[in-house]
């Protein structure tokens, strides 16, 4: 299944290709010193879910979409901290962030393939899952890469 139309939308996993693009050179943009450490890391908690992908393609994404969904709330509360965590009040955090404009459809996307593949009885191909996770670990990276070296500033000028 490449993509399905549905009353008010359309879930396409042909377009991950697209953002696959987008991610890469995002991704290298925010290079940080400590984007080294942040891939080896990045490489292990993915780990699991590539491995998965093939064996149960739905799960997979359900799986990749949790972890990126943590990383988006860690880059919200980094944003505004004491926010709450539900997705369009995450996404108004990220607004402000330099790089959301060009990172957000492929979000957007994700979440709506992720959505589609909670509700649909077909599951997604294991070669649809492996490209969903990479985007979705490639978005996360970024996320982390961006964030790490950030503190949260607190009222009153500690940290």
């Amino acid at each position: 299944m490449q993509s399905l139309e549905f009353p008010g939308g359309k879930a396409t996993f042909a377009t991950l290709l697209d953002f696959e693009k987008v991610v890469a050179v995002a991704a290298k943009e925010a290079g940080a010193s400590d984007g080294e450490a942040v891939g080896r890391y990045e490489a292990t908690e993915f780990s699991v879910v590539e491995a998965l992908a093939s064996a149960a393609p739905g799960q997979a994404i359900i799986d990749a979409w949790g972890l990126l969904e943590y990383q988006l709330n860690v880059a919200s509360d980094r944003m505004a901290p004491d926010q709450s965590h539900g997705w369009p009040q995450v996404a108004h955090n990220l607004e402000t962030w330099d790089k959301w404009p060009i990172l957000y459809p492929a979000i957007l996307e994700l979440r709506r393939l992720r959505d589609y593949t909670v509700r649909s009885n077909r599951p997604p191909s294991s070669a649809d899952a492996t490209r969903y996770v990479s985007v979705a670990q490639d978005l996360a990276t970024t996320l982390r890469t961006s964030f790490v070296s950030q503190s949260i500033e607190r009222p009153g000028g500690g940290r």
